[in-house]
């Protein structure tokens, strides 16, 4: 079904992406509400609504990532990137008094964000508990500019 905010969900998010990709901070405020959708659909697969907070400490995203197993999730993460996929395929079949009943379903999702602050990914850790996805970020320290003199 479609919801009546789709249209500038996708909007939202394709204007995200285009600041981003000018250098810009991603926004980890949205403008429109979430409803009960959990990802906006492009090209026939999901990109799962994220959330991004910064602290002192570490970044924190969180994406709604309903009907998965932790198992069907892959998560890469480097200094400045978060990019999260998954592939599902579920197949139902009920048999009753000569009525066969089978449903087959398939989805993936992708979503890649740049992050606002550098992040360590070798002790970045993830959690997955009913269907929403929570990956924490330790943040590492930027290093100090060092002037360079013209010789």
């Amino acid at each position: 079904m479609v919801e009546p905010w789709d249209d500038f969900r996708r909007f939202e998010e394709m204007m995200n992406r285009m600041f981003e990709n000018f250098g810009g901070r991603p926004s980890s405020r949205r403008l429109l509400p979430s409803g009960e959708g959990s990802a906006i659909v492009a090209a026939g697969r999901r990109e799962p609504f994220i959330d991004v907070i910064e602290n002192d400490k570490e970044i924190i995203a969180t994406a709604e990532m309903p009907g998965l197993e932790k198992q069907d999730i892959k998560i890469n993460v480097t200094e400045d990137m978060l990019e999260i996929s998954a592939e599902t395929k579920h197949e139902e079949k009920k048999e009753e008094k000569g009525y066969i009943y089978r449903e087959r379903r398939s989805g993936s999702y992708y979503r890649a964000i740049s992050l606002p602050s550098p992040v360590d990914p070798d002790t970045s850790k993830a959690s997955y508990e009913n269907g929403v996805l929570e990956i924490k970020m330790p943040k590492t320290e930027v290093k100090k500019k060092t002037p360079l003199k013209i010789e």
